[in-house]
């Protein structure tokens, strides 16, 4: 168990003053022998062992525990506001500057390593993200080049490959759509996006496909419309995954809803068995098909779409032991819920 600063300084107090009290007893005792073979009266040896070792003893313990309590709280209210700076950091995923922090001389190498790692890691992250941008931009034009290729193959083969290549494409648009969500003078030029008209959409266009295979799907709403700061085919392409995921999930004859609210959220229930958090934390940080179905699908439609909610301060999260299905929250209120959970 971890104990405060304070509780250590407590502990150390009672310790020290134990001992002092020990040795200046037997000071004083040798003194006015005390331990002598013929020591004063008990009453005046209490008396002296009184004046002149408790009370002077209580009153430097007494003056050095306010001392140590003045000290330690300003430390901690440093302390507490480098810990708000770091989180204010974290939320906003920039680097923390432990410039701006008053920090005790002891504490402050210990944060300037700490600024040293997230700034690390901020441009480490800020590479990827130009890498996988660019990267999405390089893929578009192969893949169009191979679009136009399968018009000469013969029919029933170009079909098969024309449903993977759709899907390849599909997988480097949500990579761009990425890019662009996690770019913060793009999102800051977006106007808000209505949750519950990206879900109703959504539900319209996979109508045709749900059906297609014996299912049905329906949009719900829940509370008023909410809007979200963002990019909005963004947040689109996000809920048309989880629905994908869903819709294949799904037994025939069964049916999907995409139900917007209550509050900032989306939510995608199906007929299959569920994700509970412990499965759907391995789903989106292997970035494998929540289905398992084989063939089709890169494979990386729910970790690209967690990655998109967490773009717009949101997350992926399980609707279960409720509902069997997930959601996307886009509310710092909703993830602190989830995580207590």
């Amino acid at each position: 168990m971890t104990r405060s600063i304070g509780g250590q300084i407590a502990v150390g107090l009672v310790v020290a003053g134990a001992v002092s009290a020990g040795v200046l007893v037997a000071l004083v005792g040798h003194q006015y022998g005390f331990f002598s073979e013929h020591p004063p009266p008990a009453a005046a040896t209490w008396m002296e062992i009184v004046d002149h070792v408790l009370i002077p003893l209580a009153v430097f313990l007494l003056l050095f525990g306010l001392g140590a309590f003045w000290v330690i709280r300003h430390v901690t209210r440093r302390l507490k506001a480098a810990t708000r700076d770091v989180v204010a950091a974290a939320e906003r995923l920039e680097s923390y500057d432990a410039s701006g922090n008053a920090l005790p001389a002891e504490i402050e190498p210990f944060a300037k390593a700490v600024s040293q790692l997230t700034a690390k890691l901020e441009t480490y992250a800020r590479r990827q993200e130009a890498f996988a941008m660019d990267a999405a931009h390089e893929l578009k034009t192969p893949l169009a080049v191979l679009a136009l290729e399968l018009d000469k193959l013969p029919q029933e083969d170009a079909a098969r490959l024309r449903k993977q290549l759709n899907a390849m494409s599909d997988m480097v648009e949500q990579f761009l759509l990425l890019a662009r969500s996690q770019s913060e003078e793009s999102l800051a030029k977006q106007p808000p996006a209505d949750l519950h008209a990206v879900a109703r959409r959504i539900a319209a266009e996979l109508a045709p496909a749900a059906v297609a295979e014996g299912k049905t799907i329906a949009f719900q709403s829940n509370g008023a419309p909410q809007q979200v700061t963002g990019l909005e085919e963004a947040i689109a392409a996000a809920v048309r995954t989880l629905a994908v995921n869903a819709i294949r999930a799904t037994p025939e004859g069964g049916e999907i809803v995409i139900e917007a609210g209550p509050g900032p959220t989306v939510s995608v229930y199906d007929g299959g068995e569920g994700l509970d958090a412990k499965a759907l934390d391995a789903l989106k940080a292997r970035g494998v098909r929540a289905d398992r179905a084989p063939g089709g699908g890169a494979g990386l439609g729910l970790a690209i779409a967690d990655r998109i909610a967490e773009a717009h301060g949101g997350e992926v999260q399980t609707a279960m032991p409720d509902r069997a299905g997930v959601r996307l929250c886009f509310d710092a209120a909703c993830k602190r819920n989830s995580q207590s959970g």
